[in-house]
């Protein structure tokens, strides 16, 4: 239970923002807990490069980051890290809610320090979350064959699950609340998030890294962008299953047709969220301006007012 201090703070923070008091992208602003920004950029304590999970090298072609390729291609097993942010108003007395962000390539690029993913975490985190970004196995020329791609699909899910399982492990070295979990994915990390949203724990059928075993990587949320499940799963009806425990998500997505995926509207986005809702979950689709392939998740621009509120209800945030 939080102290009368920890209310009396949220209280007067809260306050302020009605009054006008919300930070702005480049300043701080005192504003509402998981709403606007509290923090400078500098207020937030960040722990770089943590490991949390090794996993074999297949055929030794993989690696995990564009700045990694050359020093892991051609090893037997890659390390897999994450950047960890945490803010002041998480502490061991007042765990916060976690953030995990996925970076997009193509399941062969990226990096988990990429700017727009970094500054992403950040500005959530400068909010009050505790944020994550990941880096996950990237596997060269993934779309010669079907079956390759989907094996580098599944990897990088397996990945990411796996740094939910070390987060939620290591909770009270971040000062995580493991029950308030939610991820943001963009374009590739939009298909490696939505895998989790319908098949925690289950797809592929490999075991978590062996220090997590018993651990779950379900989370209370999932925020995409520019992915569908109908277009990035070569067999959806056979590996994916849909259930009323999945997790809801928020489907960020061009309308009509995603200019660099062909992706469409009618033809992906909304068989997508059907397939979800039809198996009891929840899927709301939203439709970015004319075609762009991926829409800003970050805090200071358009598409927060659309993510904040789906964050505050099924993190059940005013709780906090």
């Amino acid at each position: 239970m939080r102290n009368f201090v920890s209310i009396l703070a949220f209280s007067v923070l809260g306050l302020l923002s009605a009054c006008g008091g919300g930070g702005g992208n480049g300043s701080q602003g005192v504003g509402a807990f998981f709403q606007s920004a509290v923090y400078q950029a500098a207020q937030v304590k960040t722990y770089s490069n943590v490991e949390y999970s090794r996993r074999p090298n297949a055929n030794g072609e993989q690696y995990t980051s564009d700045s990694r390729k050359a020093q892991e291609v051609g090893t037997d097993e890659l390390t897999l890290t994450m950047n960890v942010w945490v803010p002041p108003n998480a502490t061991g007395a007042t765990p916060m809610p976690l953030v995990v962000f996925i970076h997009g390539g193509g399941y062969n690029g990226g990096d988990k320090d990429d700017d727009y993913i970094v500054g992403d975490a950040v500005s959530y985190a400068r909010s009050g979350f505790v944020t994550a970004s990941i880096n996950y196995r990237l596997t060269p020329d993934n779309t010669t064959s079907a079956e390759r791609r989907q094996a580098a699909i599944v990897q990088g899910a397996e990945d990411a699950m796996d740094a939910i399982r070390y987060l939620k492990k290591n909770a009270s070295t971040y000062h995580i609340d493991a029950s308030r979990v939610a991820i943001v994915g963009t374009s590739a990390g939009g298909g490696l998030a939505l895998a989790i949203a319908v098949e925690a724990d289950t797809l592929g059928g490999t075991a978590p890294y062996p220090p997590y075993a018993g651990i779950s990587s379900k989370v209370q949320a999932v925020v995409t962008t520019g992915a569908t499940l109908i277009d990035q799963y070569a067999d959806n009806s056979g590996l994916l299953t849909y259930e009323a425990g999945d997790a809801p998500v928020l489907l960020f997505h061009a309308n009509p047709t995603d200019s660099e995926t062909g992706a469409t509207w009618s033809g992906n986005v909304l068989p997508t969220c059907a397939a979800i809702n039809g198996g009891g979950g929840s899927c709301t689709p939203v439709a970015q301006a004319n075609m762009t392939h991926t829409a800003s998740m970050n805090l200071f621009d358009k598409w927060w007012g659309t993510i904040q509120p789906f964050l505050w209800t099924k993190l059940l945030l005013a709780n906090v």
